[in-house]
C-alpha cells in the first residue's frame, strides 16, 4: 500500500486509503504524541476533514509505503517521522474498535486477522464464545 500525502490531503483520504486494505484496522490521528504502546486520549483526536496542511508544515508530497508484514507500532512511528502526525492504528473488536496499544509488535496482517476473527460472531450472528 502507498499513500500518497500533501498538504492538500484530509486525514479522512489517509483512513479511507488505510481501511481499503486493512478493513478491519482504521488509523485515527490525534493532536499529542504517544509512545510505542501508550493508548492515545480520545479527546485528542483531531477531525477527519482537516488537511494535513492545516496541522503540520508540507513542502513536499510524501510518498508512505507500507507492507502486511509492518508492524503496527512502526507504522505510527513513520506517520510522526515522515509527515509529522501523531497516528494510532485501531483494530475492530465485535462492533467496537480498539487501539493496538500493547500489541504494537504485531503485523498489519495479523492485527487485521484477529479483528476479522473477532469480529465475525457478530457479522454473522453466531457466538463461539459459549460453544465447548
Amino acid at each position: 500500500m502507498i499513500i500518497e500525502i500533501n498538504k492538500h490531503t484530509t486525514l479522512g483520504e489517509i483512513s479511507e486509503q488505510f481501511n481499503k486494505y486493512y478493513p478491519f484496522l482504521k488509523i485515527e490521528f490525534f493532536n499529542d504524541s504517544n509512545h510505542w504502546v501508550d493508548s492515545s486520549d480520545s479527546g485528542k483526536l483531531m477531525l477527519k476533514s482537516l488537511c494535513v496542511g492545516d496541522i503540520v508544515t508540507m513542502r513536499h508530497t510524501v510518498l508512505l509505503e507500507f507492507h502486511f508484514w509492518n508492524k503496527t507500532g512502526m507504522i505510527e512511528s513513520v506517520f510522526k517521522n515522515k509527515v509529522g502526525l501523531d497516528a494510532q492504528v485501531f483494530r475492530r473488536n465485535c462492533d467496537s474498535w480498539i487501539q493496538t496499544t500493547g500489541t504494537d509488535e504485531l503485523t498489519l496482517e495479523e492485527q487485521n486477522s484477529i479483528g476479522k476473527f473477532d469480529s465475525e460472531d457478530m457479522l454473522h450472528g453466531t457466538n463461539r464464545t459459549n460453544k465447548l
